[in-house]
């Protein structure tokens, strides 16, 4: 079990990685948003924030595959199989 505990800090450390950068994201989006009026075009603008937005969401996103990837591995190791549950 010492392979699966090392497989697990990885992944951990793969999904704090991805959610701080989610929240990185967010903070420029937001600093964006109120440091941009007046400076940069609000077509610009918009896009900009929503590069952020996007990029924050994406990071969430493969932050929560990587804990499903792992919770179907412990259900191979528990014996739960191939079975899809519905």
């Amino acid at each position: 079990m010492e392979v699966d505990r090392a497989l697990y800090q990885k992944l951990r450390r793969r999904m704090l990685l991805f959610y701080f950068l989610a929240g990185i994201n967010l903070f420029m989006g937001f600093a964006v948003i109120t440091a941009g009026p007046g400076r940069v075009p609000s077509g610009t603008l918009t896009g900009m924030v929503l590069i952020f937005l996007v990029f924050a969401v994406v990071n969430i996103y493969m932050a929560r595959m990587l804990k499903k990837q792992w919770d179907q591995h412990l259900k191979q190791l528990q014996g739960g199989g191939d079975r899809v549950s519905e």
